[in-house]
C-alpha cells in the first residue's frame, strides 16, 4: 500500500523516464514536488522500493528502474482514528492507491489515519494509515477498529475474556479499555497493512541573519533561532507545526527591550506553518488605561478568526496564584490572563486531555444513571457504576507563580509558569510533534517541550533572551531525550 503523495512521486518518475529516456535524480524530486530536502524525496523513494513498485542502485545517479506490473486500486480514506482514547472517525473525500496483492476480490476495505501513540509496540504511529478489510468479528490478538456504545471508535488490540472484551494497546504506559457485558461494542474491521508517516527531523530554512543573502542552511530541530519571528516564520514550509505554546507582549505591559510586534502578521504565518487540526495556545492579557481596557486579547480574538482563519477552539481563564498581584484604590485585583486557544481546520489532529484530569469530589460514589443521551434524543439503557476518580478539567486553570524574588524574573519581565505549556503540550502535541514558540522569551515552552521529549523550535528577536533560552536548555540532560532521531 502507497501514500497518495507516492503514488504522485511514482507517476512523475514514469513520465520522466518516458520523455527523458532516463530517470530523474533525488534532486529532480525534489524540486518538482517542492520537498523541503532531498532527504525528503529520498525516504519516498526508498518506501517505493521496499514496497517493490521501483529498483534503484544506491551507487549510481540516475539508476531508478520502475516495475510497472502491479495493478493499483483505490482505497478510501475515512478518516482519523484514535489510537489513544476513542474519539469519532472523521469522514473525508480522499483516496489512496493500495497494490492488487494486498487485497482479497470478496469484502470491503477502507482506510484510517492514526492519531495518538497506544500501538507504537506494534510499529503504529502518530500520523501512520491503515488499511482495514470491513468485518464485524474478529480473533483474540487481532488488530481492530472498533465502536463502543454506538459513539466512540478506537484502534486496539482485540481479546475475548469471559465477560468482557478486552481491547488492549500496544503501549505498557497505557491502560487497556475494558468493556462489560453491559456496554455496547461493534467490531468494524481488521487491521492488515500500515502505511508508516513521514518523520520530520530536519527542515530547510532561512535564519534570520541570512534573510537579506536568501542563502539557505538545514536547521536542525531543537533549537533558539535569534530574530524577527514574522521574517523567520516566512521561510518555514507550510504545514509543518503541531502546536504553538507562546504569550507574545502586548500593550508595553511590560517593556520587551525596545521592540515592538505585529499579532497580525505573526498569526498569518503562525496559520500556514501549522498541520491541519494544528494548535496555538496564547497567554494575553489587556492594559488598562484611564479605567478602560485596551481589549488587545479580544481585537486579536476576533482578528485571527475572522481575518486569519483559524476558529476558537476554547478560551480558558488563567487564575495565579502565589503572586498577590497589583492593588488599586478604584480597581479590582488583577489576578487571570486570558489563554485563547486557536485550531487551524475541523478539530484538533491530537488530543488526550486524560494528563489534564482533576481529582472528581465524588469519586468512588456508585451513580445509577438514566445512560448517555445519544443525539436523536434518546439515551442508552441505564446502567449503575461507580464515579471515577478524575473528571475533566473546566476552562478555568489554576498555576501557582513564583514570587518576585525568583531569580528568572530578574532576567525577564514576563515569566509564566512552566507547568502552562506542559499541559498544553501532553494535551495537544503528539510524542513525535514538533513544538513552535515565535516569542521564546525566557524559554518555558522549549525547555517543557524538551522535557516531555517534544521537538522544539525557539524564536525570538532579542538576543539576550535567546540566550536565556539556551542556557535554561542545558540544564536539561540530553541522555534523557533522543530528540534527534
Amino acid at each position: 500500500m502507497i501514500t497518495k503523495k507516492q503514488k504522485e512521486i511514482l507517476e512523475y518518475i514514469k513520465k520522466y523516464q518516458s520523455k527523458h529516456e532516463y530517470s530523474p535524480a533525488l534532486e529532480d524530486i525534489k524540486k518538482h514536488f517542492k520537498m523541503s530536502s532531498v532527504s525528503t524525496a529520498h525516504h519516498h523513494v526508498k518506501k517505493l522500493e521496499e514496497k517493490g513498485f521501483l529498483r534503484r542502485d544506491e551507487n549510481k545517479p540516475r539508476s531508478i528502474s520502475v516495475f510497472d506490473n502491479e495493478k493499483m486500486v483505490n482505497i478510501q480514506l475515512m478518516g482519523k482514528i484514535v489510537a489513544g482514547r476513542p474519539i469519532e472517525a472523521i469522514i473525508e473525500k480522499e483516496t489512496i492507491a493500495v497494490p492488487q496483492s494486498k487485497i482479497s476480490n470478496s469484502g470491503s476495505y477502507y482506510a484510517l489515519r492514526v492519531v495518538g501513540d497506544s500501538m507504537i509496540d506494534e510499529n503504529i504511529n502518530d500520523g501512520d494509515i491503515v488499511l482495514v478489510k470491513q468485518q464485524d468479528t474478529a480473533e483474540n490478538g487481532q488488530k481492530v477498529v472498533a465502536l463502543i456504545d454506538n459513539s466512540d471508535t478506537t484502534l486496539k488490540q482485540y481479546f475475548k475474556e469471559k465477560n468482557t472484551v478486552r481491547l488492549q494497546p500496544a503501549n505498557k504506559n497505557i491502560e487497556p479499555i475494558i468493556i462489560k457485558s453491559n456496554r455496547d461494542i461493534k467490531i468494524q474491521g481488521i487491521v492488515i497493512d500500515v502505511i508508516n508517516s513521514l518523520p520530520k527531523t530536519t527542515l530547510e530554512i532561512q535564519t534570520a541573519g541570512d534573510i537579506s543573502e536568501k542563502s539557505k542552511k538545514e536547521l536542525v530541530l531543537n533549537k533558539i533561532i535569534c530574530g524577527d519571528c514574522v521574517e523567520v516564520l516566512k521561510n518555514m514550509p507550510d504545514n509543518f507545526i503541531d502546536l504553538v505554546v507562546t504569550s507574545p507582549p502586548y500593550d508595553e505591559v511590560r517593556k520587551y527591550n525596545g521592540f515592538s510586534f505585529n499579532l497580525h502578521e505573526t498569526g498569518k504565518e503562525l496559520f500556514r506553518v501549522l498541520k491541519d487540526g494544528g494548535i496555538v495556545a496564547m497567554v494575553i492579557q489587556d492594559q488598562t488605561k484611564n479605567f478602560g481596557k485596551s481589549l488587545t486579547s479580544f481585537r486579536t480574538i476576533v482578528d485571527w478568526v475572522d481575518n486569519i482563519g483559524f476558529k476558537l477552539f476554547e478560551t480558558v481563564i488563567y487564575r495565579k496564584h502565589g503572586t498577590e498581584g497589583a492593588w488599586w484604590k478604584y480597581r479590582f485585583r488583577v489576578d487571570h490572563e486570558y489563554m485563547p486557544i486557536f485550531i487551524k481546520g475541523e478539530r484538533p489532529a491530537y488530543f488526550n486531555k486524560e494528563p489534564l484530569k482533576i481529582p472528581s469530589k465524588h469519586g468512588g460514589k456508585v451513580m445509577t444513571g438514566s445512560g448517555n443521551r445519544r443525539t436523536d434524543g434518546t439515551t442508552t439503557k441505564t446502567i449503575t457504576r461507580p464515579i471515577n476518580p478524575t473528571k475533566c478539567r473546566g476552562t478555568i486553570w489554576d498555576y501557582l507563580n513564583a514570587g518576585d524574588k525568583n531569580p528568572l524574573k530578574r532576567k525577564h519581565p514576563a515569566v509564566f509558569p512552566d507547568k502552562i505549556p506542559f499541559d498544553f503540550i501532553q494535551c495537544f502535541c503528539p510524542n513525535n510533534g514538533i513544538v513552535l514558540d515565535p516569542f521564546v522569551g525566557s524559554g518555558s515552552t522549549v525547555v517543557t517541550a524538551k522535557q516531555l521529549g517534544r521537538k522544539y523550535i525557539g524564536i525570538d528577536i532579542s538576543k539576550e533572551y535567546c540566550d536565556l533560552s539556551k542556557e535554561r536548555l542545558k540544564t536539561i540532560s540530553e541522555s534523557l531525550f533522543d530528540t534527534l532521531k
